[in-house]
């Protein structure tokens, strides 16, 4: 079954043969990873369509794939040949999936999913939307039968993540989850997201392409711990650590026994968001256990850095500026000289460039090299078969990151290569307006990203235009590029704190043309405490300089330029140390002060 059609046929068949009219196919794995090992991209191989964000829905005779704005562009030309309908998210007129289910199945009929897939949150959330038709949901693995050549489970190895980088030991973190489950009255609590896991544990592994984490699922009572896990791979010495931090060890399938097994009577926290539907089914099967649903206690923690964390996050960022550095350098001598470079140059200069940084374990995630019209597409990812030669003129954006032992780093830059027209200057400087507005923030503790998105988005509504995307996300700790709960949408009610990362990455995409993007991590940090309250701000922690060819003064503020101007001389102070010769000139040139005019 080579092609889309034909495995869409085959899950029909196992519809059929199931008694369900409709089945639901997830980007998701039993953890709701947003990236997911090769194991689970049961979406990717039914539908073709490789972005991390999007849901496949098969009926009897139609089916669809609905994706956010990040991957429209890419979505419609990976669907191309294939049965299936682009459903925009998020777009005015265009129904969720669950609507679509609700208003194209009979009254009484059946959609089907894998009950490891969808989180509880989301089963319950769809059984609501069906009660009005009556429409039933059933648990079935639909996909096992089909999808003969899926790859094995991931089987890296798995080491311990230092507290000298994580700052707690792994049992200095389970009493401080512990103390969280004593204010709310719970016994225990099950922790299944995969870098809410990592953290807890102190462990790593490459189990997940640029997620430094390890397939895994946790149990915390108030006086013993679980870590379930392919035994097999993990080190001697990482079994050591958790066994001499009161971590007992068991295989990765017994997490289902081990929840069927609870005999005394607990209060056990789960967060439905998070924690799969079949899990959940366990604990409320089990007499012995009362579910009390809350927040992932962990995500909350982790979210907060420590100041051992935030020591090491900024070292990681000044190897990756200087990293940046030499790659530039290398790239600008290379089109000087009439060389061939194109995207996947790019790709492959910049990952050499990191690789060459102590502690770098490798990228944080695929990099968007992107050149004219291709940055348009958010997501864009070069193919050696398909990708564009750069030439002297129009812009190429550089979205990429890398994975250190002291942390994990996001950078956007759009480098300008030659000359631009008027419309592409005034995007490129309203993108830095927006990314300066929020960088420059002060605001009052208890402001939610909802609040402070405005500050960026402004910049470009104010001209007509928006970027179909957030403005920030959260950052882990050498784990995954994207981590909560803190985010930039509107949509985000989670309280900004003092130690929180934050990326600032406001955008300007115009398809057919070009895409900008400016993004740098920002540290909350303190700014004043008066009888007002206490106020906080933004620092930048991304060191590595801003194109200015770009940027048309005329439409800055005094404000701005002064902003850029420290921001580059703090990117000078922070990197110089450690180049010399050809690079150290390069960052002094592109570090100079930008005045009007």
């Amino acid at each position: 079954m080579n092609s889309v059609n034909e495995r869409l046929a085959a899950l029909r068949r196992q519809m059929k043969q199931n008694g369900v009219q409709a089945c639901i196919v997830p980007s998701a794995d039993p953890h709701m990873s947003e990236y997911l090992p090769d194991h689970w991209a049961a979406r990717s191989y039914f539908s073709g369509f490789t972005g991390s964000a999007g849901t496949l829905v098969v009926t009897e005779t139609q089916s669809g794939l609905w994706t956010d704005g990040r991957y429209f562009i890419q979505a419609a030309h990976q669907l191309e040949g294939s049965e299936i309908t682009l459903y925009r998210m998020a777009v005015k007129g265009v129904p969720t999936y669950t609507e679509f289910l609700a208003e194209e199945l009979n009254e009484g009929e059946t959609v089907g999913f894998d009950g490891k897939m969808l989180s509880a949150a989301a089963v319950e959330e769809m059984r609501e939307k069906f009660a009005e038709k009556k429409l039933k949901i059933k648990a079935v693995d639909l996909i096992k039968d089909i999808w003969t050549d899926r790859p094995q489970m991931p089987a890296s190895k798995v080491f311990v993540h230092d507290a000298k980088y994580a700052g707690y030991t792994c049992k200095e973190k389970l009493e401080q989850v512990r103390a969280e489950l004593k204010k709310q009255h719970a016994d225990g609590e099950i922790f299944t997201k995969l870098d809410c896991v990592a953290w807890l544990m102190n462990i790593r592994a490459d189990d997940i392409e640029y997620n430094p984490l390890a397939v895994s699922y946790a149990m915390v009572y108030s006086d013993s711990a679980y870590l379930f896990i392919n035994t097999g791979r993990v080190l001697p010495e990482t079994l050591a650590y958790l066994k001499e931090n009161g971590v007992t060890v068991k295989e990765y399938e017994e997490i289902d026994r081990a929840l069927e097994k609870i005999s005394s009577d607990k209060t056990i926290l789960v967060d439905p968001v998070n924690v799969n539907y079949d899990l959940y089914q366990l604990l409320k099967q089990n007499r012995h256990v009362t579910v009390k649903e809350g927040g992932d206690t962990v995500i909350a923690l982790k979210g907060v850095k420590n100041e051992t964390e935030i020591k090491n996050i900024v070292e990681a960022h000044i190897k990756d500026g200087r990293a940046l550095v030499e790659f530039c350098v290398q790239f600008e001598d290379r089109m000087k000289n009439g060389e061939t470079v194109t995207e996947c140059t790019v790709c492959d200069m910049l990952r050499e460039c990191r690789a060459n940084q102590p502690n770098n374990k490798g990228e944080s995630f695929g990099t968007i090299a992107a050149y004219g019209a291709n940055a348009a597409m958010m997501h864009y990812s070069p193919k050696p078969e398909t990708c564009s030669i750069l030439k002297n003129q129009g812009f190429l954006l550089i979205d990429s990151g890398g994975q250190y032992l002291e942390g994990t780093t996001d950078i956007t830059r759009t480098f300008v290569l030659g000359p631009l027209s008027r419309e592409e200057k005034e995007h490129y400087t309203y993108v830095l307006k927006a990314h300066i507005a929020l960088a420059a923030a002060v605001f009052l503790e208890g402001c939610t990203g909802g609040n402070i998105d405005i500050l960026s988005r402004e910049q470009v509504w104010k001209h007509g235009i928006d970027y179909r995307c957030g403005t920030g996300h959260g950052v882990g700790m050498f784990s995954g590029v994207h981590e909560g709960p803190q985010n930039l949408r509107i949509s985000n009610n989670v309280v900004f704190k003092k130690g929180m990362t934050i990326t600032d990455e406001p955008g300007i995409y115009e398809e057919g043309k070009h895409g900008i993007r400016t993004e740098n991590i920002l540290l909350v940090t303190d700014f004043v405490n008066n009888e007002y309250g206490q106020f906080l701000k933004f620092e930048p922690i991304t060191y590595f300089p801003i194109d200015t060819a770009g940027i048309l003064t005329e439409l800055m503020t005094d404000d701005e330029l002064e902003w850029l101007n420290n921001y580059h001389r703090t990117v000078c102070e922070k990197l110089s140390p450690g180049l010399s010769g050809k690079e150290l000139q390069w960052l002094k040139d592109h570090t100079q002060p930008v005045k009007k005019g």
